[in-house]
């Protein structure tokens, strides 16, 4: 379950988990971790990482073009990064059908879509300022760190039900698809079902 923070005041709820993948083929030597930082300044803090144990590493892992360390400064709003490896967050007031989806690519793109109900009703969110994406990677391992506000359209006071997803492209190896729960007939990450609830 969600922990609520108490170290700083600002602070309003902290979920950090393991995934698991739905596809039972992904070896035992990949991982993937994911962590939620919510705050009533109006800001949301994501932090992913994959790391693989395997000798070749992530090495089979599709990523953009082109990637650097560090601050991602090229990146763009774009449509369908949930195609090949993407960072995924999805939101919803507690009690109500509407709920957001957030994405996050390796070279900075992003995309965040408003649901009206489950699957319906997609639209750009508009953000007051683009989200800000840090990259770090080594042989085993990748960490994505991204900020974003979310300010004015989420309630300040309000808590979310939350999900925090991966999909990894791994070529040849497939797609895998990543979340604490997945429901036991398909990878689903907007079934509000499988949300953490506060």
């Amino acid at each position: 379950r969600p922990e609520i923070a108490m170290a700083r005041q600002s602070v309003q709820l902290r979920q950090a988990t393991r995934l698991k993948p739905f596809e039972r083929s992904v070896p035992v030597s990949l991982q993937v971790s994911a962590e939620l930082i919510w705050d009533q300044r109006g800001w949301l803090e994501l932090s992913y990482g994959v790391l693989s144990t395997a000798a070749n590493g992530l090495a089979d892992l599709v990523l953009p073009g082109g990637l650097v360390d560090g601050a991602q400064m090229a990146g763009h709003r774009r449509d369908e990064l949930w195609t090949t490896t993407c960072f995924e967050a999805f939101l919803a007031p507690p009690g109500q059908s509407i709920y957001w989806e957030i994405n996050l690519s390796a070279n900075g793109d992003w995309a965040v879509y408003r649901f009206d109900d489950y699957r319906r009703g997609q639209v750009d969110q508009p953000l007051s300022a683009d989200p800000t994406i840090q990259l770090e990677r080594r042989h085993h391992q990748l960490r994505l760190d991204a900020s974003l506000p979310i300010d004015p359209w989420w309630p300040a006071a309000e808590v979310p039900d939350l999900c925090l997803t991966t999909v990894l492209d791994r070529g040849s190896s497939g797609i895998s698809h990543w979340s604490l729960r997945h429901s036991p007939q398909r990878a689903d990450f907007h079934d509000r079902s499988l949300f953490l609830t506060p």
